[in-house]
């Protein structure tokens, strides 16, 4: 019963957290036309990227269309920070139960081993990121790009910090345990 309702208030966080980047990211379009720029191919926030400007930006559509491409545009972006966020959140909570787990040292490691998907992941979702993108890139160029690279970046950047600030030192300690233990159990 406990271990069902850790699960759902993980869930609940998580729905919470996911919400909150979501809608702070909507903010953000909404309220900076240098941002929301980056997703129409037109104005300040692609400067030179529209079809006026001799690319191949949304501004050659008819408005209707080139709103629904944008607001499309801005929603792959969005959903791929978020599911991002979302697995850094899982990674954490992964090795924080691994950490606080009750198991001996050995078991441990090879548990670390087993969840260094986990650290994997934020790369796999910047790789679908960029192929996702390719949708976007049929009717613009420039915002396809943006949200390839973007995905791609904060992929490797969360995968770095996975590594560094997870995996690294817990496996360091559980090593340096073990090395202990070694040496106890050797001095009997």
């Amino acid at each position: 019963m406990k271990k069902n309702l850790l699960m759902l208030l993980n869930i609940v966080v998580l729905f919470l957290f996911a919400t909150t980047v979501f809608l702070m990211i909507s903010y953000v379009y909404n309220l900076s036309p240098f941002f929301r720029g980056l997703f129409e191919g037109t104005g300040i926030g692609a400067a030179g990227t529209g079809a006026a400007a001799g690319g191949t930006g949304t501004a050659g559509l008819d408005p209707e269309m080139a709103m629904f491409y944008s607001k499309l545009s801005f929603y792959i972006f969005s959903s791929i920070i978020v599911i991002q966020f979302t697995a850094l959140f899982v990674a954490f909570r992964v090795f924080r139960g691994l950490k606080l787990s009750k198991e001996n040292v050995e078991l441990k490691l090879k548990k670390i081993e087993n969840a260094d998907i986990f650290l994997d992941l934020p790369l796999y979702i910047g790789l679908f990121g960029t192929v996702s993108s390719f949708i976007v890139m049929t009717f613009n160029p420039q915002i396809s790009r943006l949200i390839a690279y973007s995905a791609t970046l904060i992929g490797i950047i969360f995968s770095v910090v996975l590594r560094v600030a997870l995996q690294f030192p817990l496996r360091q300690q559980l090593l340096d345990l073990a090395n202990e233990n070694k040496k106890t159990s050797g001095d009997k």
